[in-house]
């Protein structure tokens, strides 16, 4: 089972991304091959999938919060859900793992310690999460410095097949947040995982 918000990431969240493509499909056309003159075309897909994202985490954030708020006692609730939701940084800053890390510590359990003890891949996420959040802050500010600098990583770039590669990290991502988050409202709530 999984949570709302993963559910919304796969089909709405995704559904909008593929819309994107599909322009992209249509500008470039279907077949194999280089295509030129498409470097604006497949920032756009960037800045997009990163915003897709963070629409993810603040609506797995709020579902998360309700859980919490569920479990205290009537007279706690409102105040409860006030202060989980008090100067959440995912509705002003970036999805880097700094912000989730300070959101979802407000339910009491250390979300980027958890999601780290899962495994090397998804630190690599983590990892490339942080790197795509520069990259569409670069694209977005229009500093063509720090993008080539980004690029010149060799970790991302503004073609099609890396911004493919950087999509289904960040859906692997989506459902490891979503199961960890899960597994932690259990623990500090001491319930069953609420999805």
């Amino acid at each position: 089972m999984t949570s709302t918000a993963l559910d919304r990431w796969r089909t709405s969240g995704l559904g909008r991304l593929a819309e994107l493509e599909g322009v992209h499909a249509t500008l470039t056309g279907p077949g194999p091959g280089r295509r030129w003159g498409t470097t604006q075309l497949n920032r756009s897909l960037f800045v997009a999938l990163v915003a897709q994202f963070q629409s993810y985490c603040r609506d797995l954030h709020d579902a998360a919060a309700r859980v919490h708020v569920d479990a205290a006692i009537a007279g706690q609730k409102q105040t409860l859900h006030l202060l989980i939701r008090q100067g959440r940084k995912l509705e002003t800053h970036n999805p880097r793992r700094s912000t989730l890390g300070h959101d979802f510590g407000r339910l009491g359990f250390s979300l980027i310690e958890d999601l780290k003890a899962t495994g090397p891949a998804t630190v690599e996420q983590l990892d490339l999460l942080d790197l795509l959040v520069d990259y569409r802050n670069a694209i977005g500010h229009g500093d063509e410095v720090r993008i080539a600098a980004l690029e010149a990583s060799g970790r991302v770039k503004a073609t099609k097949k890396s911004y493919l590669q950087h999509r289904r990290s960040l859906d692997a991502l989506a459902g490891t947040i979503d199961a960890t988050v899960a597994a932690g409202l259990a623990r500090v709530l001491g319930t069953t995982t609420p999805w």
